[in-house]
């Protein structure tokens, strides 16, 4: 049987930060991810904001998605996958997170990634299921995988074209200190 696999994070006080999750236990999917999509994504629109483009070409992040459950807490989405892993774990592989970037919310979110958008229909309905039986209210629903990166630049995530035209210019120098700063290329304040 596959099974669901932690980052070691999550055994060293993880409470209130971001957890990996994938069905490879070393989570090699999620690392290699990380330097092989997400940096060259970000990387790709930090130099067409440079170069001053008035459409931003999404190419990876046009095909990237989450599939998101908001439960109440850090026990709830552990459940959740548990409940996931039983029922339908079998014939796929998985790799997300959960969490929050916000300590002091009182939910939590359970994220799956993918870069298929069959897949990411698959994992809505499948977490869908799981989720009723673990929380009656928890929120399931999807969206692009850099949408909060890229929302304000471009506007609403269901209208993104794999060229989409630049709709706030003035979020220009934003964007590109906000990259800076994911990047390490530019210490925080």
């Amino acid at each position: 049987m596959k099974k669901i696999y932690l980052d070691k994070r999550f055994w060293r006080n993880a409470q209130e930060h971001w957890v990996s999750f994938e069905s490879d236990p070393k989570l090699r999917v999620t690392k290699g991810n990380i330097y092989g999509r997400c940096v060259p994504c970000m990387t790709n629109l930090y130099q067409q904001l440079q170069a001053g483009k008035e459409e931003i070409e999404l190419q990876e992040a046009f095909h990237c998605w989450k599939v998101i459950a908001v439960l109440k807490n850090q026990e709830e989405c552990l459940e959740v996958l548990k409940e996931y892993e039983e029922q339908f774990l079998k014939n796929h592989s998985v790799k997300g997170k959960f969490g929050s970037s916000q300590p002091s919310r009182p939910s939590k979110v359970l994220m799956f990634h993918t870069e298929d958008e069959a897949e990411k229909e698959r994992l809505l309905k499948e977490l869908q299921i799981c989720v009723e039986k673990i929380n009656p209210e928890g929120q399931v629903f999807s969206q692009k995988a850099c949408a909060n990166l890229y929302y304000e630049l471009l506007g609403d995530w269901r209208e993104w074209k794999e060229v989409t035209p630049i709709r706030n210019p003035e979020m220009r120098s934003v964007l590109i200190h906000r990259i800076k700063k994911l990047l390490y290329w530019e210490k925080g304040d």
